[in-house]
């Protein structure tokens, strides 16, 4: 898509309801015109704007990003070990603590993504509490789910994290149920925000879910774990439909949410 029709796809989706708007990957900062997707989508006065990162070209484009407009990051990071960082990823933990730092001192809101994965990474979540402490951030700790993983990947890695959110709830001076996201609890611990996400054997899940995405190659996509409901916006709006046609399109795509995790139990 390009950055025009990203925008028009923002625009009327906004006219529609929407109130906010996250980027998301892949990569989104591998995008040359990423700061004039961001800015033209800031210009529209949402609630809320906000883009998911690995962090490691963050550096280079945290500044032009925040003269965008741009407030809240959300940091995929998979370890805080640099050789594990390194081998999870072909990258150096030491560029994306800088471009996390530098978007910090810019002012932008941080929140760290740390996926669980078994015998990786499970034993970093007090570090990641660290750092997430130390932004003055907050923390996401993700169980693993089977979405375009290679196979073996899920079976040999997954952990269910249900002990892991036992401690945090030990830790824990407060929680917060976010009513907007499943009830999913939020964490206070000695100042630090901690959210859990359990989609695995959660039949409360996909619970008042709002979210719709739209595929790099321009497809309404109703739900993040299936791919035989895509509504093809990018072909309509090439082929000339005006923007009430598109608002068809985006409306037939939510007739056809359904909670996935119910519907298998």
């Amino acid at each position: 898509m390009t950055t025009v029709e990203v925008l028009r796809t923002v625009k009327i989706a906004a006219e529609l309801g929407v109130i906010r708007v996250k980027y998301t990957g892949g990569e989104p900062l591998l995008r040359s015109d990423l700061i004039d997707i961001i800015r033209g989508t800031t210009s529209m006065k949402l609630e809320d704007v906000a883009l998911t990162t690995n962090g490691s070209l963050l550096k280079a484009s945290a500044k032009g990003l925040s003269e965008a407009g741009l407030r809240r990051l959300n940091i995929s990071l998979p370890s805080m070990a640099p050789d594990v960082y390194s081998t999870l990823t072909g990258g150096e933990l030491g560029d994306a603590l800088d471009g996390i730092r530098e978007a910090r001192n810019l002012g932008m809101e941080i929140k760290l993504n740390m996926v669980i994965m078994k015998g990786i990474n499970a034993g970093e979540v007090d570090r990641f509490m660290g750092l997430a402490r130390d932004l003055g951030g907050s923390l996401q700790l993700i169980e693993l789910e089977d979405l375009s993983l290679e196979p073996g990947f899920f079976s040999k890695y997954h952990l269910d994290i249900s002990d892991i959110e036992e401690e945090i709830v030990h830790m824990a001076q407060r929680t917060v149920k976010r009513e907007d996201m499943n009830h999913r609890a939020r964490y206070l611990v000695d100042g630090l925000q901690v959210e859990v996400v359990r989609p695995i054997n959660n039949p409360n899940f996909c619970s008042r879910c709002t979210r719709l995405r739209v595929t790099s190659d321009g497809k309404l996509k109703p739900c993040l774990m299936r791919s035989d409901d895509l509504i093809d916006l990018l072909k309509p709006m090439r082929c000339g439909s005006s923007d009430a046609e598109l608002k068809g399109l985006f409306l037939k795509a939510v007739s056809l949410r359904s909670p996935y995790y119910q519907q298998r139990g």
